[in-house]
């Protein structure tokens, strides 16, 4: 018999996240032999512990072609861990008679890492319990740092977002450096990985010699060769333009610029943020010169204006073959991208264990990177131009982007009310 579908949404978001939900629903909905109804949780797993559902089954084909360019999540994701079963078992409790109560047998979770170990323990739990449910992750981040995969679903949009913004303010900085600002620092999401602040690299597709320095996480900053390197540029280029990760450390393994420290019953999280700033205000004291930063923060997840085709088509894969695997009787895995051809760009998907996909970070490997670990070689070019290849058509409403509010109704709750606490 068929049993029903849960699909949630986790983590930070992408810009084409939604088209990996659309995905889900309409690949499950063509195998009705093997699916029944697909529901949607609110809030990622909060959804599942408040029981904030939403049945798929009654959306429009108008709302499902939104939902195929939505920015943001459409079905709110979160950032929400399990607690460890020891230390909360009343957590797993409510997510089986969740499950059981609305008789899901497939759970499809569309995260990150963090979000893969989340999903096994559930299914774990479940099946333990006499409720089997099939668990299949669906891959995003736009930090690009699933290991394994070619490359992460909605990192080619956020890529081509802030190559292009970079592009973008370069021109303004070139016509504005002689009477006015010098440097410029623009700061990319990125805690432990640089990929997106190696995405601004991409300009140099466009313009080869452009006075550009790039600052990856992985690299330790030294702040003299810094300077130096700057004060280099000002004398050939008259400008400087840098990128930086906003995990930057130094060469002790201390973040150059910390925003805030979340304290939490578990353990404390470091909320990274303003060292374009601190980069910016350094160069201004060591050389006198105006200087500006830029940090785009939720811009680069979000920017359905700027969507790369190629990576939206991954993202739509990604949640068709998630679905699939499931057809196919896997249980416990996340697609993931493999390399079929570099000439021309080709790729698939491929199944591998999610728990070992969840236990590894991608991190910039340094033949991607010059000796001085502030600038791109031709090899990342080489990797990164492909991911952000093509456009997806913009519509238009009244001189602004055709987006609205993704409206649907929760279903009527009929379990015992409850609060999910972090």
């Amino acid at each position: 018999m068929s049993k029903n579908v849960l699909y949630a949404q986790a983590g930070g978001i992408t810009a084409v996240i939604n088209a990996s939900a659309a995905a889900v629903f309409e690949t499950a909905q063509q195998h009705p032999e093997t699916f029944g109804k697909v529901y949607a949780a609110i809030n990622g797993i909060v959804g599942v512990l408040e029981e904030r559902l939403v049945d798929m089954s009654l959306l429009t084909d108008e709302q499902i072609q939104q939902l195929k360019t939505h920015p943001g999540a459409a079905f709110e994701a979160c950032r929400f861990d399990l607690d460890p079963l020891d230390d909360n078992p009343e957590q797993y409790e409510r997510v089986l008679t969740v499950f059981r109560h609305y008789d899901i047998g497939y759970f499809f979770y569309n995260g990150g890492n963090g979000s893969m170990v989340t999903a096994q323990k559930v299914a774990d739990y479940c099946t333990k319990q006499g409720h089997p449910v099939t668990c299949i992750g669906v891959a995003k981040t736009i930090d690009n740092d699933l290991d394994i995969s070619h490359c992460s679903p909605g990192f080619g949009s956020a890529a081509k977002f802030i190559a292009s913004s970079l592009l973008e303010v370069n021109m303004d900085l070139k016509s504005m450096h002689n009477t006015s600002t010098k440097f410029l620092a623009f700061e990319a999401m990125g805690r432990n990985t640089g990929w997106l602040t190696i995405a601004g690299g991409l300009i140099k597709n466009a313009i080869p010699d452009i006075p550009i320095l790039i600052l990856p996480a992985e690299k330790p900053f030294n702040k003299e060769k810094f300077l130096t390197r700057v004060k280099e540029l000002f004398e050939t280029k008259g400008y400087c333009l840098c990128v930086v990760s906003e995990g930057l450390q130094d060469e002790q393994g201390r973040y150059v610029s910390i925003a805030n420290i979340e304290h939490t019953h578990l353990q404390d999280y470091t909320q990274l943020g303003g060292v374009a700033h601190s980069l910016s205000h350094m160069v201004a004291q060591e050389t006198g010169v105006k200087t500006h930063s830029i940090t785009p923060d939720y811009l680069q997840r979000s920017a359905s204006h700027f969507v790369s085709k190629t990576d939206w088509e991954m993202a739509y894969e990604a949640g068709k073959a998630a679905v699939l695997a499931a057809i196919n009787g896997e249980h416990g895995v996340l697609p993931i991208i493999e390399l079929i051809s570099e000439t021309p760009f080709e790729w698939h998907f491929k199944s591998v264990d999610l728990m070992t996909v969840a236990d590894l970070e991608k991190t910039v490997p340094d033949h991607f990177l010059t000796p001085d670990g502030m600038d791109i070689t031709q090899a990342a070019l080489d990797y990164l131009t492909p991911l952000i290849h093509g456009e997806i058509p913009l519509l238009f409403s009244k001189g602004l982007p055709a987006i609205r509010p993704f409206d649907y109704a929760l279903l009527p709750q009929q379990l015992d009310a409850y609060k999910a606490v972090k």
